[in-house]
């Protein structure tokens, strides 16, 4: 018996040794991981964060209200249609400060509003799809950027000091890697290459409020109905705001052929291709007139 509880007390022994070491080495790494990304921070950082402020002060500019219909010269001429460009959309009641402007456009999708209106060519924009990650790249969906630099925020770094387990960590430092050997310096380089911004702020509805049944109003739900919806251009090198406006985009469907499409969600991405086209031809008309000296 005595021989027995000697070897019970040296394997407890022995897991406290281990678990006192597997501690120590997950405080280690992560303290190793936290100095590699505040001096990210210090570095690609410098370059990331004057971009995104600024983008964001628009954003919160736009978010005012609305002071009315405005386009440029610049703007008319529709250059911007072919330059490499930033784009971004997302609800108005979402565009209240910066912390939710930062949380809704990390995951902001490029719809076909900008299929639509661009002339950059992008197949499965014109079909429909709201996979932003799947389009042409211009303009570059401003959504992937946050994605991209979410490694350098506090919560990111909030995250990796929760971890508590060594399989956890081992998560954040692939991020990590791979966030600084690929995603930063493509974010930087793509935003700092940007001849505009365009934004489009969707204004909650009635109708969409019906559709959300209770529920909250999300952008994919406006884009369903008929709604006004505020398009902001602004020139990243002038640093002015060239064209807004504010226009309602609304069509209807008609299914033509012996087969009918039936499946709910292909027939939803039909209506929000057809709404933001028709978004985007009243932009395009309001441009047309001003170019050949209309209203």
């Amino acid at each position: 018996m005595q021989a027995g509880l000697v070897a019970a007390g040296a394997v407890a022994a022995g897991l406290v040794a281990h678990t006192v070491v597997d501690a120590r080495e997950l405080k280690a790494g992560k303290e190793t991981l936290l100095s590699k990304q505040r001096a990210v921070a210090v570095t690609l950082g410098a370059e990331w964060y004057p971009l995104r402020d600024g983008l964001e002060s628009y954003v919160l500019d736009a978010a005012k209200p609305y002071a009315g219909d405005r386009v440029e010269p610049q703007a008319r001429n529709g250059d911007f249609r072919t330059q490499p460009g930033l784009y971004l959309r997302m609800r108005l009641a979402e565009a209240n400060s910066v912390q939710s402007i930062r949380e809704t456009a990390a995951t902001a999708k490029k719809d076909g509003f900008a299929a639509c209106l661009l002339r950059e060519p992008n197949e499965r924009g014109v079909r429909g799809e709201i996979d932003g990650g799947a389009f042409a790249e211009q303009p570059w969906n401003l959504g992937q950027a946050y994605a991209a630099t979410r490694i350098l925020t506090d919560q990111w770094a909030q995250d990796v000091r929760d971890a508590d387990e060594d399989m956890r960590l081992r998560v954040f430092v692939e991020q990590y890697d791979k966030a600084v050997r690929d995603e930063i310096p493509l974010a930087v380089d793509l935003t700092a290459r940007a001849q505009f911004f365009l934004l489009v702020l969707d204004e909650d509805s009635s109708d969409a409020a019906a559709l959300a049944d209770g529920g909250p109003i999300t952008e994919a739900t406006l884009q369903l109905v008929g709604h006004e919806a505020r398009v902001h251009l602004f020139d990243l090198k002038s640093r002015k705001e060239i064209l807004r406006l504010r226009r309602s985009g609304e069509a209807r469907v008609i299914q033509a052929g012996e087969r009918a499409v039936t499946d709910e969600e292909t027939r939803d991405a039909m209506q929000r291709q057809a709404n933001n086209c028709a978004l985007a031809r009243s932009v395009e008309a309001m441009l047309a007139a001003k170019a050949t000296g209309g209203g």
